[in-house]
């Protein structure tokens, strides 16, 4: 199921049902996850849909391992960061955009604007690297 298509049902405003898709994707994630324990993906978007349910834990739990299974996945990384900002764990979304960026993660302007990443947005630290990386991307 498409995350794209569960936010366009929410911007639409029909919560129910936006939420009873969530509900559907999650129970096939984790079905994936249980039938293929190492398919990271599947974690991570495991993460993010238990983080927009407010299920901290069990988020932070997939995260953690997916992760673990791809450290240097400059990807994998940047979405472990946009999932803590959705919990509003700010300094390990700080930690993992770093690493993101570090593993070679290039979107500055997207970074700079994600809202998943709101909680770091006026950070020093996070302003600091964001100014650094641009500085280096002007020819």
């Amino acid at each position: 199921m498409p995350i794209a298509y569960i936010n366009a049902v929410l911007a639409l405003g029909d919560e129910q049902l936006a939420k009873r898709l969530q509900e559907r994707h999650i129970r096939v994630l984790e079905q994936q996850v249980d039938t293929v324990p190492e398919d990271a993906r599947a974690r991570m978007l495991l993460a993010s849909r238990y983080a927009w349910l407010g299920r901290k834990i069990d988020a932070c739990h997939h995260l953690e391992k997916a992760v673990a299974m791809r450290p240097n996945d400059p990807n994998t990384l940047y979405n472990a960061a946009c999932t803590y900002g959705n919990l509003q764990m700010k300094q390990e979304a700080l930690t993992m955009i770093v690493r993101s960026v570090e593993t070679g993660f290039t979107d500055t302007d997207w970074i700079s604007r994600d809202p998943d990443l709101d909680c770091l947005h006026g950070d020093p630290e996070f302003e600091r690297l964001i100014d650094e990386k641009k500085r280096k991307e002007i020819p």
